[in-house]
């Protein structure tokens, strides 16, 4: 089989593995099945933290006892 012969039939199948997947695919978010390791972990909780301090500056939240806050979205 010529390569070129290989990409014509990849092409006229194309739109029927498309539609298929399309009409197959969960409409669920997946889940996240593999565990972060410790790096990733530890980036977004500095992104976490950055965010809340960042909010906390521009009077985004509100703490209104010990346990309960208010955090205006935008």
């Amino acid at each position: 089989m010529d390569f070129s012969d290989l990409n014509k039939q990849i092409f006229e199948k194309k739109s029927e593995v498309d539609r298929t997947i399309l009409r197959t695919k969960s409409p669920d978010r997946l889940v996240r099945t593999r565990a972060r390791d410790e790096n990733e972990a530890r980036v977004l909780d500095e992104l976490c933290i950055k965010r809340w301090k960042k909010a906390e500056e521009e009077g985004k939240i509100k703490y209104l006892s010990k346990r309960v806050w208010y955090y205006e979205l935008d």
